[in-house]
């Protein structure tokens, strides 16, 4: 018996000192989601340099449609995380086959629909998001090609997720540094060598992540027994109590995930309004604070893990102790990165563009942009706790606020009652921020975490 359980992938977070655990697990989150990251980074970095705002812009408007659908999968796959996770806090490996087959065949499933609807209306959305003309075809064809891959990019998710919960975030990173690394090579290739703009970006991108899905899949497979999944046939069909405790996590993240994600796409449609420059400049100042903003998020995913794993063992200790070293941590990277934006801006907008139009934007943005970090990290540090314990609803909440109340809101108040043009839509973003973190700290603070009941035992 010890000999098998030394052969099980994953690790207990229920026992042992927590923050040498911590920083050992986020590590390897950490560089996962900053090189998943640099897909659209590098992108945008090299079309910018090699095409120009033109290129930017499409880069950023057809991946923008493409995170909504991504976002979609990652909600689904981190409420199969935290399942997984409760599962093992709950010493209930017995559970694992028929959970990971449920989640593989589910997320599959919503890949391939996502894709279909996606490639009919691909023409339509870009027409409905403003898109400039000069960015038109380059930007219909990044989306149409990038979401063809959808089903590749669900599934390295899908592993992924699973592997994070049992406690296991080394195997991700080297798999998406396999992509990323790719997606580099292919980018220089595609897009410096063969001129194909945007859409040699696209192409680079979804061959990325299959080489990550293909390079994962035939890892687990070698190792399925220490996995908990056998990969017969049978095994990928859906369990159905499972099904509906993994949809009850993921569904309302996915609402969450369309109202934040969907709202910024509506915006972007007011925002190209502006012209290209404008509509550059807020595209770089975006891609900025996705890639600032990495360690918080890193942190936590990687805390609901941990807290799902403790919620289950009934360690609420351990799990008040999670949630002060998240605190600690990501306010103390917020501060830094706040410092490099202040006294560095010019140069951070230097490695996207050299077009004095679009530069003139980067100290007023790299200023909202510290709003950004802060409440971007304190909303972090809290919904670990409301991930880890299973509240997908008050996440949902909290979106809803975030993206129709405070976003939408906000942003016509400051860009056009405050006359703050493209800039007050770069500071409503940042502001919508303050409804889910007043969800998180009321939900942590009044100990209402504590009453939530076990998922693996419902």
């Amino acid at each position: 018996m010890a000999e098998t359980a030394k052969k099980k992938m994953g690790v207990d977070f229920t026992e042992g000192k927590i923050l040498p655990m911590m920083i050992r697990f986020i590590g390897p989150f950490l560089l996962a989601n900053l090189l998943n990251s640099l897909y659209n980074t590098i992108d945008t970095m090299i079309i910018g340099q090699f095409v120009g705002s033109t290129g930017i812009v499409a880069v950023s408007l057809g991946g923008k449609m493409l995170n909504l659908f991504t976002n979609v999968g990652v909600a689904l796959a981190g409420g199969g995380q935290i399942f997984i996770a409760q599962i093992i806090g709950a010493k209930r490996r017995d559970q694992l086959n028929s959970a990971i087959g449920t989640l593989l065949s589910e997320m599959f499933g919503l890949a391939v629909i996502f894709a279909v609807i996606t490639l009919i209306l691909s023409r339509n959305i870009i027409v409905w998001l403003n898109t400039p003309a000069e960015s038109f075809d380059a930007a219909l064809n990044y989306l149409r090609i990038t979401c063809i891959g959808l089903p590749l990019i669900f599934g390295y998710n899908a592993t992924s997720s699973v592997l994070r919960g049992m406690g296991d975030s080394m195997k991700p990173l080297i798999f998406i540094a396999i992509a990323a690394g790719f997606n580099l090579i292919g980018d220089i290739i595609f897009i410096v060598v063969f001129g194909l703009g945007a859409t040699g970006t696209a192409i680079a991108t979804v061959l990325g992540q299959g080489l990550s899905l293909v390079c994962s899949t035939v890892f687990l497979y070698k190792k399925k027994e220490q996995f908990g999944f056998d990969f017969k046939l049978k095994s990928f069909a859906i369990d159905w109590k499972k099904f509906w405790i993994v949809f009850k996590l993921g569904f309302p993240n996915v609402i969450r995930s369309f109202f934040i994600t969907g709202t910024q796409l509506v915006l972007m449609g007011y925002i190209n309004m502006f012209g290209v420059e404008s509509s550059a400049a807020y595209s770089i100042g975006d891609k900025v604070y996705h890639m600032a903003n990495i360690f918080s998020t890193s942190v936590q995913a990687a805390s609901g893990s941990l807290i799902g794993q403790n919620f289950a063992a009934g360690k609420h200790d351990r799990i008040r102790k999670i949630m002060r070293y998240s605190f600690l941590m990501v306010v103390s990277v917020a501060a830094v990165l706040s410092a490099a934006s202040l006294l560095f801006p010019k140069a951070i907008f230097g490695l996207f563009t050299s077009e004095p139009g679009v530069l003139t934007f980067a100290r007023p943005m790299m200023a909202i942009s510290c709003i950004i970090y802060f409440l971007s990290s304190i909303m972090a540090a809290y919904e670990g706790v409301v991930a880890g314990t299973g509240n997908s609803i008050l996440r949902m909440i909290g979106g809803i606020l975030d993206g129709v109340v405070f976003r939408i809101g906000l942003s016509f108040l400051f860009a056009y009652v405050f006359h703050m043009d493209v800039l007050g839509f770069f500071l409503a973003d940042a502001c919508s921020r303050l409804a889910p973190v007043s969800i998180g700290m009321i939900y942590y603070h009044s100990g209402a975490w504590k009453k939530r009941k076990v998922l693996i035992k419902s």
